[in-house]
């Protein structure tokens, strides 16, 4: 059997589409010659990959079996091409890294900075993603690290812990907890609160955490932004649930930061990595400086 690479990616790129103009256009092919390409594919393998239809164009039964093993094969090309960049050390490259929305905030900025000062010529690309996305990317090889949380629910990712972010009350000053070392969390009950909306882990732990002290805090606002949600505490008053290091980051000189507890609610933040993957120079000088930087919080 003669099979190209290039010939499987573009089975590759048809069946991630849906579509023969969409995965011309991503390849930057004619759609003739897309065409042309599968169609000399499917004569060698002597089977029908693809199943067109005014629906879309979906993999058949053979093309799906072709496709796991195409996937692997191309992910394994992929870590040849990684070690031998390795051969050139950190003088070039790229490291594309995944990170949580409210990670994001406050840690990576200077751990960005760091690396980019040591290694100037890596190109380092950070993507905020939700956990499962990070894990996805990390094992579809989309990503090469990924800062989330732990332990990570697949196991085929590798992962070494940071810190521990802790949640906290973030008010406005004249709110009257403001004055206040630590709150329980059963206080918040029936206390109006603007949260992150339900698939942030934030809003999650916190939940968890309120229902075992038997409160029900009103969400009164959901939003998905970190900054936005501040700046309306800031403006309404109205209190909200984020990581104690938030403030850090983002300078808001109207508001201040009361614990909880009973329960505290908190989790470890960690790197994670493709167990089963080549771990590259970039990457380990990122989980490095990631170790150096995340120890301090």
């Amino acid at each position: 059997m003669d099979m190209e690479l290039r010939q499987l990616r573009y089975l590759m790129a048809v069946a991630n589409t849906g579509n023969f103009t969409r995965a011309a256009e991503t390849l930057y092919v004619t759609q003739s010659a897309l065409s042309q390409q599968i169609q000399s594919l499917e004569q060698e393998v002597g089977t029908v990959l693809l199943d067109r239809s005014k629906r879309g164009t979906r993999l058949t039964a053979a093309g799906e079996i072709l496709m796991q093993h195409a996937s692997r094969a191309l992910h394994e090309l992929e870590q040849a091409s990684l070690a031998l960049r390795e051969l050139e050390g950190l003088q070039r490259g790229e490291l594309r890294v995944g990170v949580v929305q409210t990670v994001n905030a406050y840690l990576v900025p200077s751990l960005v900075t760091a690396f980019a000062s040591r290694y100037p010529e890596v190109k380092l690309e950070i993507e905020e993603l939700s956990a499962d996305e990070i894990e996805q990317g990390l094992i579809g090889g989309d990503l090469q690290v990924g800062i989330s949380f732990l332990p990570p629910t697949n196991p085929a990712l590798g992962h070494t812990a940071l810190f521990e972010e802790r949640l906290v009350l973030v008010v406005r000053r004249d709110h009257p907890l403001a004055g206040q070392a630590a709150v329980s969390a059963q206080a918040l009950d029936d206390m109006p609160l603007i949260m992150l909306a339900k698939t942030f882990c934030t809003r999650r732990l916190w939940e968890a955490s309120a229902k075992l002290a038997s409160a029900q805090p009103r969400i009164v606002m959901e939003m998905n932004t970190v900054s936005g949600i501040l700046s309306v505490v800031a403006k309404t008053g109205i209190p909200t649930i984020l990581p104690h290091l938030i403030l850090a980051e983002h300078h808001h000189a109207d508001l201040v930061v009361v614990a909880l507890e009973n329960p505290t609610p908190s989790r470890q933040v960690g790197i994670l990595w493709h167990d089963g993957s080549f771990l590259c120079a970039a990457s380990r000088a990122f989980i490095g400086i990631a170790q150096e930087i995340g120890g301090t919080n």
